[in-house]
């Protein structure tokens, strides 16, 4: 069990509410979905006002409402910051009215979380810049030429120190890039609300989850890969921050090139043939083998895909034995953009997909939400009328049952 620095497990700090939610599910006449926002905060906000949980003022209306955000609100689009600080905004307001706001992680926020921005978008770091972000700049740069010097001391190849590589860095780290990394940091504001989400919910019978359960995924309990996912967000800290301090890393690092860092380093310790500091052998190891973790693989809740492409004979019967185990009679994701940019259902009525690209100068489509009440599934859309996908009264059917559905999508 991974540790604070105060000497607490990071799973004592999730919020009993989360807790219980996760674990136990959460039951309310009327649960709204929406899927993908990647900065679109005008389509968010418009497709919320649609439904009638926000005012146009932008504060909670959905009295004792549940909105499930289904993950990837961040990246891609220039609106990140907004959409992020609305969600943190309506939670308060949701909860002072008996309502529930459910944010869930995406492999998005995952991916700001271990420091991968290739979808970050210039607007977004123009969102963090502020009168000191030139200073912050100057600061950086200074830092990381110190950190490149101590390197190359030690024998560990780095950037060329040509003005080509300093053009770069200036173009790669623009205004806000440096306040936008410590806002998504552990310790920073927007950093510690993602770290406190799940990436599985129940809502009543209903499951939500980003990418989706993989029905051979061996896992026994939604709580079961929260608790994963998060003691893994928590040793990738730990570990980051443990690398920065022994000079392996700097601070304010992407990804990719940490991981370079990273690489040159256990090319030292095998070159010695021995290893000096077994811990830092370890952290390194550990380090490198990041893309063997489950909020990095394909078949986790972050990234599954198998539920919106894969045939549905293919994985039918584990989907409905993985529902039953779970007390769940459906399960509602995102992460794939549908082809005509509708909410779709698959497997019987057990598999809702509502990702619909609401992010339009990237996928060209629409904002959507579906809305559930007394077992009847609504899509709603910015400019049509809401269409029932399925009506199946108070209770959802048994697995393969015969709910009433008025306006199937295409498959």
């Amino acid at each position: 069990m991974l540790h604070s620095k105060r000497g607490v497990s990071p799973l004592c700090f999730i919020p009993l509410a989360v807790t219980a939610l996760a674990c136990s599910g959460f039951s309310q006449d009327r649960v709204v979905a929406v899927g993908d926002a990647h900065g679109a905060y005008l389509a968010f906000t418009g497709i919320l006002q649609r439904t009638g949980l926000i005012d146009s003022r932008g504060d909670w209306a959905g009295g004792s409402s549940v909105l499930v955000q289904t993950g990837d609100v961040l990246d891609r689009g220039a609106n990140s910051l907004a959409c992020v600080d609305l969600l943190m905004k309506l939670e308060r307001q949701a909860e002072a009215e008996n309502g529930r706001v459910i944010a869930l992680l995406g492999n998005h926020e995952v991916l700001i979380i271990l420091r991968d921005l290739r979808y970050v978008s210039p607007g977004d770091y123009q969102a963090f810049a502020g009168p000191e972000s030139e200073k912050l700049r100057k600061g950086a740069y200074e830092e990381y030429r110190k950190y490149l010097s101590a390197r190359r001391d030690r024998g560990i190849e780095t950037p060329a120190d040509n003005e080509g590589t300093w053009q770069k860095w200036w173009a790669a780290h623009p205004a806000g890039f440096f306040e936008r990394h410590d806002a998504f940091g552990p310790e920073g504001q927007q950093g510690r609300w993602i770290r406190n989400h799940n990436a599985v919910v129940r809502v009543g019978e209903v499951l939500f989850a980003h990418g989706g359960l993989n029905p051979a995924l061996p896992f026994k309990t939604p709580r079961e890969l929260n608790e994963s996912i998060r003691v893994e967000l928590a040793e990738f800290d730990a570990l980051w921050q443990a690398l920065v301090q022994k000079g392996i890393l700097w601070r304010y690092m992407t990804l990719d090139e940490a991981l370079q860092q990273a690489q040159e380093e256990w090319k030292k310790i095998l070159a010695r043939g021995q290893v000096e500091d077994p811990e830092t052998a370890a952290q390194i190891k550990k380090f490198l083998g990041l893309q063997t973790w489950l909020i990095l693989s394909p078949d986790g809740p972050l990234w599954y895909r198998g539920l919106a492409l894969e045939p549905e004979e293919r994985l039918n019967a584990g989907l409905q034995s993985l529902l039953a185990r779970l007390g769940a009679r459906a399960l509602v994701v995102g992460h794939t953009v549908r082809p005509k940019y509708d909410i779709a259902t698959r497997f019987g009525d057990r598999v809702f997909l509502i990702d619909t690209g609401m992010l339009t100068e990237e996928y060209g489509g629409q904002a959507s939400a579906l809305e559930i009440r007394n077992g009847r599934f609504t899509a709603y859309y910015q400019n049509q009328e809401p269409k029932v996908l399925l009506d199946s009264g108070p209770t959802l059917p048994p697995p393969g049952g015969g709910g009433k559905r008025p306006a199937k999508p295409d498959p």
